[in-house]
């Protein structure tokens, strides 16, 4: 792993700020402790005050912990005494077809072997706090009104209370979340509700569980999304729903009700939960995902975290690409205050930054998440979930490699096709070897399932695939040509699609990790 080089600041305009970050979550609070260790004057600005509640499933996966651990946030976070999570238990139907060790967890690249769940509040409170002992300043209660380009500056107002001031940086970073007002102003705010996911979470108490395991459950009503139980310690955890906004909106699904039914669901199918009682009151929120990311520069800023769509497009993370996005652009920025040139073409090297770390994953999880978009499909995917968690049972190997695209920590497309189609190539040769009497019978008969499993999957992808043209042609061939243009990207990036988020993005001086 490489440290990137400190770069020699030449010149940083008229104003008494080198960079304005507005929002102090995970994406500003990482944005800015990493500019203020290479000797840049920022200044954090958000609107809540810490601690304070953030509507998300809190899970930390092992990037985001080696990042943090960087920080000096780890001994922290252990201090909350979160419960590592080692283990899953993925049900399909309300039936429990995975439960083991998540089989991408590792100690190798520097990763721990775990994740983390650790309440927002309190994972905010302590990466903000590292912002502040790297020497930003960091300013709670102001809320950003309205951001402008003014000559060789940035204006930026903002509303603290009572009182109105405007401040000026050479540099802004909108680290202000889904409705950023960085975005706004800079016209960039994006609401395709192809890239949204709308969720509902509680905590709840009575949790009984032996070992650090996260629930999964992929039903019906929860397609395309998912429903989770990620444990805490002291019995308690993060209990919530997801699930696309388009399908929210085309299908009139309720979400606070899709939360009621799944609370049932879970108490009646995990074995844990059956003692479950919501602790506080259900929270709603949004995430934009990255198959939505435009171009996150502008004269004058970037955006990064929630506020650019660094969202994991099947999973909903967002917690570790917000950290990574952060990292990518202090480079940028960095370099943009030593050149004195904030304007949108020196900026635009984060585009060019971003999209060779994050593409070479990113492009084939958004190819997924457009492949599931559509709910005449979900017998199909739900059936495949089931299989998959089969396979994964018994081949450990292709749980590493085929389960990589839900959550892996080094996703490679070409890898997971092409263990896929193995699968599928044995099941046709077992078939054969079986009728040409090859095999014994025993043998004969699996490979005749198998087969039987391979070909009722296809009659629910042609039946699936009907049923959607019937219901509405024309948004059934958008959403075909839409699965279409994104597979012809990531077929066209196969060769050589090796994962950089494996190795991480490049760190401050000090810091511990990172490829550049």
């Amino acid at each position: 792993m490489t440290v990137a080089p400190p770069v020699r600041r030449r010149g940083r305009g008229r104003a008494p700020i080198d960079v304005i970050v507005v929002g102090g979550g995970p994406a500003g609070a990482v944005t800015a402790w990493a500019l203020a260790r290479r000797g840049l004057r920022v200044t954090v600005l958000e609107r809540a005050r810490f601690p304070r509640a953030k509507v998300c499933g809190d899970f930390v996966e092992p990037r985001g912990l080696r990042i943090f651990e960087a920080m000096g946030c780890l001994e922290g976070l252990h201090a909350t005494s979160p419960l590592p999570i080692t283990n899953v238990a993925i049900f399909v139907e309300s039936q429990a077809r995975y439960r083991g060790a998540i089989p991408f967890y590792g100690a190798a690249h520097g990763l721990p072997p775990h994740g983390f769940i650790v309440p927002r509040h309190e994972l905010d409170t302590l990466l903000l706090a590292a912002a502040r002992r790297a020497g930003a300043d960091v300013r709670e209660g102001c809320a950003v009104d309205g951001v402008a380009r003014d000559g060789r500056t940035m204006a930026v107002s903002v509303r603290g209370g009572s009182r109105r001031s405007v401040l000026r940086a050479f540099v802004i970073v909108g680290a202000d979340g889904t409705h950023s007002a960085v975005a706004r102003s800079a016209g960039l705010l994006r609401d395709d509700p192809r890239y949204i996911a709308v969720s509902q979470r509680a905590y709840a108490e009575g949790i009984r569980a032996e070992t650090g395991e996260a629930a999964f459950f992929f039903d019906r009503d929860l397609f395309p999304g998912y429903g989770w139980m990620f444990p805490l310690s002291s019995g308690r955890a993060n209990v919530g729903v997801g699930i696309l906004a388009e399908t929210r909106a085309r299908h009139d699904v309720r979400v606070p009700r899709l939360f009621e039914s799944f609370l049932e669901r879970l108490r009646r199918a995990h074995p844990g939960c059956a003692g479950l009682r919501l602790s506080g009151k259900p929270l709603g929120g949004i995430v934009k995902t990255y198959g939505g990311a435009g171009p996150n520069y502008f004269d004058g800023g970037l955006l990064v975290g929630d506020a650019g769509s660094f969202v994991d497009p099947i999973t909903g993370e967002g917690i570790t690409p917000a950290a990574e996005s952060a990292l990518i652009a202090a480079l940028v920025v960095e370099r943009a205050v030593a050149e004195g040139r904030a304007d949108a073409a020196f900026l635009s090297r984060f585009e060019r930054d971003f999209r060779a770390y994050f593409d070479p994953a990113m492009q084939y999880l958004d190819l997924c998440a457009a492949a599931m978009r559509n709910v005449h499909m979900r017998e199909f995917w739900l059936a495949a979930a089931a299989r998959g968690c089969e396979e994964a049972a018994a081949d450990p190997e292709f749980a590493r490699v085929a389960g990589a695209g839900f959550g892996g920590l080094d996703v490679r497309p070409l890898d997971v096709l092409a263990r896929i189609w193995q699968r599928l190539s044995a099941s046709a040769g077992d078939t054969a070897a079986g009728l040409l009497g090859v095999r014994g019978a025993g043998a004969f008969a699996g490979s005749l399932v198998e087969s039987a499993n391979w070909l009722r999957a296809a009659g629910e992808w042609n039946a699936g695939w009907w049923r959607s043209f019937m219901a509405d042609p024309a948004w059934h061939m958008a959403w075909a040509a839409d699965v279409s243009a994104k597979w012809l990207r990531v077929a066209a990036a196969l060769p050589g699609s090796a994962d950089p988020r494996l190795s991480g993005p490049a760190m401050a001086p000090g810091g511990a990790a990172g490829a550049a």
